[in-house]
């Protein structure tokens, strides 16, 4: 796996860990979120060998630095269960603090209404999904990180004037054009403010 440029800052304003895929703030880089980007943790290390994976605050609330977080996310990856590890990360529920921030950040709630509405027309969709499009010599042609995909369907729906990330100076403006090459369907639903009307309209419409 090619390693990739750190895009995004290590930490934000807050000091929480920041994923270099999406941009977002945790205090861990847990399985679980790098799940919504169909790639798991130890590539994740390997892709990007100098980012951060855990917070100050996440290291002294479960008392491990970053070599023992490593260690875990690969265990708990494998479904290993380590009792040197586990009694001491246990005081910290990673999920309950992901579900947490969703409800107090404005752009989560944001995405899992949306997500909602969309799991109405396309059961596979998932937010926040990477595609990696690979040609027939084998070499990456281009990875795109899309705000909601449907994989089976090779469904991409994005909301350029909704999540922030779209506005940022390296997003590829050929995007639609690549991905359409390769056989994906790609709409952009422009609205800072997605209804379930809107929403629907413009994809049964389109």
């Amino acid at each position: 796996m090619p390693l990739a440029k750190l895009i995004h800052p290590e930490f934000d304003s807050k000091g929480k860990v920041i994923c270099q895929i999406c941009g977002k703030s945790f205090l861990v880089i847990s399985p679980l979120h790098l799940k919504k980007h169909n790639i798991i943790f130890s590539d994740y290390v390997k892709r990007y060998p100098n980012a951060p994976v855990s917070s100050e605050e996440f290291n002294k609330r479960s008392k491990i630095g970053r070599d023992k977080d490593m260690l875990f996310m690969e265990q708990q990856e494998k479904g290993i269960v380590n009792p040197e590890i586990n009694p001491e990360i246990e005081e910290l529920d990673i999920e309950k603090i992901m579900l947490k921030e969703i409800a107090e950040n404005p752009m989560k709630s944001s995405k899992n209404r949306i997500l909602d509405i969309l799991r109405v027309l396309y059961t596979n969709v998932r937010p926040d999904y990477m595609i990696r499009q690979f040609g027939t010599d084998g070499n990456l042609k281009f990875e795109f990180i899309t705000d909601f995909c449907d994989p089976i369907l090779k469904i991409v729906i994005q909301f350029p004037d909704t999540f922030w990330h779209n506005q940022e100076m390296y997003i590829d403006l050929n995007k639609k054009i690549k991905l359409e090459s390769y056989g994906w369907l790609y709409y952009e639903i422009p609205t800072d403010n997605p209804s379930k009307e809107l929403i629907d309209k413009f994809l049964l419409t389109s």
